[in-house]
């Protein structure tokens, strides 16, 4: 069988950019919706750090491999091919500053917040983890960057948000002020690490950048569970092993670069609408384990979906794709 230019066999059809790039979004958001999944079965534990800190260590590892796998592939054994590696490498990385901030918000407290929040908040977490982002996304992507944003789109958001705000108003678990604190923190932090991100684009390696980032921000968690949490008494049975495993490589590892690399092709609109997903999934996987939501409830997930679907079309867009096209890692 023969092959067209660009690799595909005859006779098939490559869908337009647009839907690849807006299915990659929703793939990424479907997978953090079931990660969350993963998470509540993992609490209560005593050592919720511990857990957040790992997920990011694994995630982490995971990149920082595949750049060595490629690299070694590229470089040569002599001292010289090696100390050039290095240089790159340090020059694929944003500063010391910058990369420490990256690490604090999308890890750090991202993670660390986002565990203890699920210990905490029960049903009630997915939708307020979801709910802030998006909107911060939007408002940023009009201030900083220039991203359109259309009645229609902004419309959309609406109708999503309200549909959180019915969701989380009708969840019956019990949600206590320091876990919806917690909450919103897991939620503020990787939005303003999205941000961040992205101001950076062009200056930085993409995968480089996304593995650097959860090391250092997996160790700073796992710095704090030392001193505050009791790891003896953590059980480490195969399903904690197995979905911890999915969280970091998974929800983790690949899940945040292909969030990152959509960064500078996809507007803060339509990636916050992509949001919104998240409490759809953990409902979704809540009622296939035995809920049941109730009416409220579910008129909260129908306005989710249109308003997800308004804003998609909204016809927001960004000025020029950010990423810039460097060799990569």
């Amino acid at each position: 069988m023969t092959e067209s230019a660009d690799g595909r066999a005859p006779g098939t059809r490559r869908l337009p950019r647009g839907r690849r790039v807006g299915g990659l979004a929703a793939s990424v958001t479907i997978v953090w919706g079931l990660c969350f999944v993963l998470i509540q079965t993992s609490l209560p534990s005593p050592t919720p750090l511990l857990l957040a800190g790992l997920r990011a260590l694994i995630g982490g590892a995971v990149l920082a491999i595949w750049v060595a796998l490629r690299r070694a592939r590229r470089a040569g054994s002599s001292l010289e091919a090696a100390s050039s590696q290095v240089q790159l490498l340090r020059a694929d990385l944003p500063a010391a500053p910058l990369l420490l901030a990256l690490a604090l918000t999308n890890a750090t407290l991202a993670f660390g917040a986002m565990y203890l929040a699920a210990g905490q908040t029960e049903a009630a977490v997915a939708s307020i983890l979801a709910g802030g982002q998006p909107l911060v996304l939007a408002a940023a992507g009009w201030a900083l960057f220039g991203d359109r944003v259309s009645l229609r789109s902004g419309a959309g958001l609406a109708v999503a948000m309200l549909g959180v705000v019915v969701v989380t108003s009708a969840s019956s678990g019990a949600t206590g002020s320091v876990g919806i604190g917690l909450a919103l923190l897991a939620a503020a932090a990787p939005a303003l690490g999205t941000v961040l991100m992205r101001r950076l684009a062009s200056t930085i390696d993409l995968l480089v950048t996304t593995g650097a980032q959860f090391l250092l921000g997996g160790a700073i968690l796992l710095a704090v569970s030392a001193v505050f949490e009791p790891w003896g008494e953590i059980s480490w049975s195969p399903a904690t092993v197995a979905g911890l495993l999915v969280l970091g490589v998974i929800g983790t590892g690949f899940a945040y670069l292909a969030w990152f690399w959509l960064l500078g092709r996809v507007s803060f609109v339509r990636l916050g609408a992509a949001l919104f997903l998240v409490p759809v999934v953990g409902v979704a996987a809540a009622i296939l384990t035995g809920d049941r939501p109730g009416q409220a409830e579910l008129i909260g997930i129908v306005a989710l979906l249109v308003g997800i679907g308004i804003a998609s079309r909204g016809g927001a867009s960004t000025r020029s794709a950010e990423w810039a096209e460097r060799p990569s890692a």
